[in-house]
């Protein structure tokens, strides 16, 4: 019995060999190149439409309160996108940040996608699109949600008026339509600051 099964055993330790013999003597797999990420594809800037802004602005309505807004339009790392704060100052009050954030080319929709933080510690966000108009205006829509979760819609709309100048009005979207969203807000005039 001891001989059967070492009889066996070494028959079938002899066919595993031979059958594993050439797949041992196979060379083993090459090591595999690390895994490297691709190089990013630099296109054509998209943003040139909206390049006039790049700066920073006084603008002033006319006939309206005694306010004036800074707005500022910063690139971004390799002008990839656009840091977009405003300020006001009321009176003689300081200057104070009324919101920033940025703005983002989307290729999806040929716009650029926007959200920012309106009066930072408020809880209240403005987000929606900036797009490009045929004129050479720009639309900024906005939806303002509130820190309770009220939403308001406003339009923005910007036309360069020379290379120092523009004219911006900011309407706030009623149950009767498109109103001003203050006295002169309908006829912002806006200077490039020198520095």
């Amino acid at each position: 019995m001891k001989t059967q099964f070492a009889a066996r055993l070494t028959a079938a330790l002899a066919l595993g060999l031979t059958v594993c013999a050439p797949a041992l003597a196979q060379p083993a797999p090459s090591a595999q190149p690390p895994i490297r990420a691709a190089a990013p594809v630099v296109s054509a800037n998209p943003y040139t439409a909206y390049e006039f802004l790049i700066g920073d602005w006084d603008t002033r309505p006319q006939g309206g309160p005694g306010m004036a807004i800074h707005q500022r339009f910063e690139w971004g790392l390799n002008q990839s996108y656009i840091a977009y704060t405003t300020l006001t100052r009321e009176g003689a009050k300081p200057e104070a940040v009324h919101f920033m954030g940025w703005l983002v080319w989307n290729g999806a929709n040929r716009n650029l996608d926007y959200l920012v933080v309106t009066e930072p510690g408020s809880g209240v966000q403005e987000q929606g699109v900036m797009r490009a108009q045929p004129d050479g205006s720009i639309v900024r829509d906005v939806t303002l949600t509130a820190a309770d979760g009220a939403v308001s819609h406003f339009r923005q709309t910007f036309r360069s008026t020379g290379p120092d100048t523009a004219v911006t009005s900011l309407m706030r979207q009623t149950a009767g339509g498109w109103e001003p969203n203050f006295p002169g807000s309908d006829n912002l005039l806006m200077t490039r600051r020198r520095t």
